[in-house]
């Protein structure tokens, strides 16, 4: 069995870029916004800021009420639309229960989306981009192999599908796990702690684990640690599809402010 080290392949995508950055004298910002306390959330923010940091990215965080209206939520976000120095907006997901998501996603331009979450975004999602560069580590063809995506969001779910079956993978969409033991590579996403066992996988199989959830103060994936003996690649949490997710969404911050700067000088 191989562990597929997110970490380490983050850490190459992090080191160029801030080379990069620096190179071409760009001034990227970032704009995230946070409704509410989440927890989690708060973890999140603090990596994204602590790694825009490292690469010469400006972050601006918008810490607002868990009771802020959908209006005056949309109104921060159009106004972010319009600032210069403002390349790439995130609205930290979950949002409390009164607010849409897809509405309030939906309000981010779509060359600023750099999340990748609205429709006609701009950008590959950085969390998918981590998928794919998981898949591609193994080393391994996967052109007509069958892949399981078990997730519950079609947000998620949906786009990674169309983006494997571009690369010749033969894709299933479930929201529950009869059919896990048939896929040749299993991508799990459903925030449900050690839900995946050993006797529900293929031997031999790729495992990329999306699942998060922190329990007694630590982070947990959906996939069992006793799967690990059953399995031929194991994305692990924490350090397989994280850090690449946020190497990725500072990747498309920089894209967004290189693409602004040529438009300038058009």
């Amino acid at each position: 069995m191989t562990i597929l080290n997110g970490t380490k392949i983050a850490k190459r995508i992090k080191a160029g870029l801030a080379q990069t950055i620096k190179k071409q004298r760009l001034m990227p910002g970032l704009a995230v916004i946070l409704v509410g306390r989440d927890p989690g959330s708060l973890v999140y923010i603090k990596l994204k800021e602590k790694a825009a940091g490292q690469l010469g990215i400006k972050f601006k965080k918008f810490t607002l009420p868990a009771k802020t209206s959908q209006k005056k939520l949309t109104t921060l976000i159009q106004k972010l639309n319009r600032t210069r120095s403002v390349h790439g907006i995130i609205v930290q997901l979950p949002l409390p229960g009164h607010l849409k998501p897809v509405n309030i996603i939906a309000a981010i331009n779509p060359r600023k989306d750099v999340d990748g979450f609205r429709s006609g975004s701009a950008f590959i999602s950085p969390t998918h981009q981590g998928v794919l560069k998981l898949l591609e580590a193994t080393g391994k063809n996967l052109k007509g192999k069958i892949a399981v995506i078990l997730a519950k969001n079609p947000v998620f779910a949906n786009p990674l599908s169309n983006l494997l079956k571009k690369r010749g993978i033969k894709v299933s969409v479930e929201v529950s796990s009869p059919q896990t033991k048939k896929a040749d590579i299993l991508i799990v996403a459903l925030g449900r702690p050690n839900f995946i066992k050993p006797e529900m996988v293929k031997k031999n199989s790729i495992i990329i684990d999306v699942g998060y959830t922190r329990a007694n103060g630590r982070p947990m994936g959906d996939v069992s640690p006793e799967v690990v003996e059953k399995t031929g690649y194991l994305s692990p949490v924490p350090g397989g599809v994280g850090p690449l997710t946020v190497a990725y969404l500072l990747k498309n911050v920089y894209l967004s402010a290189k693409r602004a700067l040529q438009n300038s000088k058009k």
